[in-house]
């Protein structure tokens, strides 16, 4: 199997570009699955067969998981397939993430920018990837970014501005999105010869020559459908123009 690893910070979208790598001719084709807030609001995407606890299991043994639930429901065979199994059963190709460390640094929320050398090494030598893919971004969404960001780390964490109704995007916010992407930016070398850098909101605007450069870095054609396949989760950036 040909591993290409995707490596995000929380908030950059990580997970979607994981799914819509996965989609191309020869990925895994996994589901996509839409997680929401406690009001009912789309607020991200999973997408749980390219998951690896790194924490919990070699990476081997994540590969091995969606067999194991295919094969405890063997009744949706030929129906439907749990949310882990590739849809794709001659793929050649796997997009993966790592969890619970994204990003492979010593924070899992950082302004410093230290990597986790030994685990990026644990890392590196497990999947051994053919490519590695770094999601950044520039003033494409940078609104729908940080207002979503926000609004994950409102719904996961409950800070004291929620009740008491102060303006949400903190200067802590801010820093999040003025360090973290210029840092990963300038440094996707550190992750190995082989990382590459993508604008997360320019392949969520379907910006052709970025989508085209993404293509190139996992040696696949371009999807005929991107417009269509992309549109849901645009949609719900969209939704995050104002906070």
């Amino acid at each position: 199997m040909e591993n290409h690893l995707v490596l995000y910070q929380a908030g950059h979208a990580g997970t979607f570009l994981v799914w819509l790598i996965n989609q191309h001719k020869n990925f895994s084709q996994y589901d996509l699955q839409w997680k929401y807030t406690e009001a009912g609001d789309k607020l991200d995407v999973g997408c749980f067969g390219a998951d690896w606890y790194h924490n919990k299991m070699t990476f081997a043994e994540s590969r091995k998981e969606w067999e194991i639930e295919y094969n405890l429901y063997p009744m949706d065979r030929g129906t439907t397939h749990q949310p882990k199994v590739p849809g794709n059963k001659d793929r050649t190709k796997d997009a993966v993430k790592i969890i619970p460390n994204h990003c492979c640094q010593l924070e899992l929320i950082y302004f410093d920018g230290i990597i986790d050398e030994r685990l990026l090494e644990k890392v590196i030598g497990e999947v051994k990837p053919k490519s590695i893919i770094i999601p950044v971004a520039g003033d494409h969404l940078k609104d729908e970014l940080l207002n979503r960001w926000v609004a994950y780390r409102r719904e996961h964490k409950k800070p004291q501005w929620v009740e008491e109704g102060i303006n949400p995007v903190w200067e802590w916010e801010q820093l999040w999105y003025e360090k973290t992407f210029p840092w990963l930016k300038e440094n996707a070398w550190r992750f190995g010869d082989n990382a590459h850098t993508i604008d997360i909101g320019k392949i969520i605007n379907v910006y052709e020559p970025e989508y085209i450069k993404l293509c190139e870095i996992i040696d696949e054609e371009p999807l005929e459908n991107i417009e269509e396949i992309i549109s849901p989760f645009r949609s719900m950036m969209e939704s995050y123009k104002t906070l």
